[in-house]
């Protein structure tokens, strides 16, 4: 029985692919309460530049876009309203009308966050969200592609608690009690604003990409230092509520965020100038699709035709990703 459900899911996969639509991505920034200036500049700096990297180096347009922050006044431009809850919860609302199942939501937290040891919360003007409100917010979201970014301290506790299939969660901290200033926001942002994070050369940065080039330089920004490492990034995506601070795409987390990316995967403009490549972007994201499903199918899949068909579908990425390259591909 076990056999012949994974043979059904892997044909569905294989129809799947061949009918991929336009994906629309939206991106809600979060910049918490700071409690002092210091704190204040560093989450008003890391939201602005992701804003700004959104845009002007992976192509999402103004309106796909809401920055919400402690202080509106501090930038009228990108700001879109002050980060309460009442703000959020609109936001969210905002975004569920405008995307539909398969559309991509990035949410991105930066500012400080707490624990009691029960429940996990996120610092903002006014009443505070936790793990159990930012739970039922996603839930409003149903079918949508979700990666909740949670980039402050002691947020680890997220991880279970926001975990499930179809949602990509990272979080600074391993737990609720890693309660340290973190360096993971300012290196998570920089994959995105800078060169170094796009480490299979297609020209884009997946949020696989700049977790693990985040965690990274932390890791070596401790050693440097000569300090004890007081927090540990964890990334969890195949809904098992266990976060990885290493992850591995055969063994466990991965395979999802490999395929989440900010960038559209080709201009309409360099679409109609290459007709070739915008075919061979849409093979790859064929492929990271049909990755994602075979996770979800792998509960009802035996282990050595799980670990096969996975084995192949990321040798076929790897390829795909060359071909793209020796084509001159970029997003």
């Amino acid at each position: 029985m076990r056999r012949a459900a994974g043979l059904v899911a892997l044909a569905l996969l294989a129809l799947g692919a061949s009918t991929a639509r336009a994906q629309r991505t939206e991106l809600l920034i979060v910049s918490g309460l700071g409690g002092e200036r210091q704190y204040s500049d560093a989450f008003y700096e890391w939201s602005a530049t992701l804003a700004d990297a959104a845009q002007r180096r992976h192509g999402l347009s103004a309106d796909q876009i809401i920055y919400l922050a402690e202080d509106p006044s501090r930038d009228s431009t990108r700001i879109k309203g002050k980060s309460t809850a009442v703000e959020i919860r609109n936001a969210i609302r905002a975004i569920a009308r405008r995307t539909s199942a398969g559309d991509q939501v990035f949410i991105v937290l930066f500012g400080h966050g707490s624990s009691n040891g029960t429940e996990s919360k996120f610092s903002m003007p006014g009443a505070d969200l936790g793990t159990k409100e930012f739970a039922a917010l996603l839930d409003s979201l149903p079918g949508r592609k979700v990666a909740f970014i949670n980039t402050s301290s002691a947020s680890g506790d997220f991880v279970p608690a926001l975990s499930a299939p179809g949602r990509t969660i990272v979080t600074a901290t391993k737990t609720g009690f890693e309660r340290n200033e973190v360096m993971f926001p300012r290196f998570f942002v920089r994959a995105y604003a800078g060169e170094g994070a796009d480490s299979d050369k297609d020209g884009r940065v997946s949020l696989l990409e700049a977790f693990d080039y985040a965690r990274t330089e932390v890791a070596r920004s401790y050693e440097e230092a000569n300090k004890l490492q007081t927090e540990h990034a964890l990334i969890e995506d195949n809904g098992d509520k266990a976060g990885s601070a290493k992850p591995e795409l055969k063994k466990g987390d991965g395979a999802t965020a490999q395929g989440l990316f900010l960038a559209p995967e080709l201009s309409a403009a360099a679409a109609a100038a290459d007709p070739k490549l915008a075919g061979l972007y849409r093979e790859k994201r064929g492929i990271e699709e049909r990755i994602t499903e075979l996770r979800r199918a792998k509960d009802v899949m035996r282990p050595a035709d799980y670990d096969a068909g996975l084995e192949k579908l990321l040798i076929d990425l790897a390829l795909k990703s060359q071909e793209i390259k020796a084509s001159g591909g970029k997003p």
